[in-house]
């Protein structure tokens, strides 16, 4: 059994600030790109290569945390948070750049952010009431997801051809990998809240009552 520590920053909670410092450099990087007013290639690639050093590393941390016996209440509450600096704040910035909400709609974002504030509502009443509400397979799979979308839109902006390839015509436009990748990632994202609910359902009615003052 995992014992929760409130030890002072270890190895795997500074790789958990590392990403997170990470993403916000990203989130500069997306900011140039929408103000450069062209192709910026070389800033898309680099917009790449940092998103995918940030999402690679995602499990790391906590590996880390496990083996050496750092897991801390910090761990578990950065952690998280990290992953939403990253790919909440990734859409959020990619939306500002002209052409990309083509590729990722604002209701796809707008699914996301809903589950995220849904799922950390969740947590924190299934927690309350003494309740385990760790992540689950779906959560992994949706997250897994969302870092392929976010990175096909990335390569799809510094103009890499597979991803634009287009399979089949929508509303009488092309229809991208792109388009297919983010359009899946958004459903997944939708089942894995609705899989938190019935978790968070079954957590609560399993809880013992609280007892009145």
């Amino acid at each position: 059994m995992t014992t929760v520590t409130n030890q002072g920053i270890g190895w795997a909670n500074r790789l958990t600030i590392g990403r997170g410092l990470l993403s916000l450099v990203l989130w500069g990087v997306l900011h140039a790109i929408g103000n450069a007013g062209g192709p910026a290639t070389t800033l898309w690639w680099t917009a790449f290569a940092i998103f995918v050093l940030t999402a690679a590393t995602d499990s790391l941390d906590g590996y880390i945390a496990r083996a050496r016996g750092e897991v801390s209440v910090f761990g578990r509450i950065a952690d998280p948070f990290v992953d939403k600096l990253l790919i909440l704040g990734s859409c959020v910035f990619l939306l500002g750049i002209p052409g990309i909400p083509d590729l990722l709609p604002p209701w796809a974002v707008a699914v996301i952010l809903a589950r995220e504030l849904l799922v950390t509502a969740l947590r924190a009443t299934v927690e309350a009431a003494g309740g385990n509400f760790q992540a689950g397979i779906w959560g992994k799979l949706k997250m897994a997801l969302q870092c392929v979308a976010i990175g096909a839109v990335l390569l799809h902006g510094a103009g890499v051809g597979f991803v634009q390839a287009s399979l089949g015509t929508v509303g009488g436009g092309s229809f991208t990998l792109t388009h297919a990748l983010v359009l899946v990632a958004t459903v997944a994202t939708a089942l894995s809240g609705g899989e938190y609910v019935v978790r968070a359902v079954a957590a609560l009615r399993a809880a013992p009552p609280t007892p009145r003052a």
